[in-house]
């Protein structure tokens, strides 16, 4: 179940990216009134991981977070907007 919520957000990520030209953070989501609502942490290989955020505003709007992190820290943080 983790892996086609892992492979559907990265859909979404591609997705999105084509059509939107700001870029979106946790922090900018949060000064947006976005709240922090689960938490997830998917492993990948040997030492890497995916954290997977989401986030709500109200009843009506949310976000998606995912945050890669490797052996080295973090590599990159992607939000969307579903």
């Amino acid at each position: 179940m983790k892996k086609i919520l892992l492979v559907l957000v990265f859909i979404l990520t591609f997705i999105s990216h084509s059509y939107s030209n700001e870029k979106m953070t946790v922090n900018s989501l949060i000064k947006e009134g976005y709240k922090i609502t689960k938490e997830e942490l998917v492993k990948s290989g040997n030492s890497g991981a995916l954290k997977i955020l989401t986030l709500k505003k109200g009843n009506s709007s949310i976000a998606i977070c995912m945050i890669e992190i490797s052996g080295y820290g973090f590599e990159g943080v992607e939000c969307i907007k579903p």
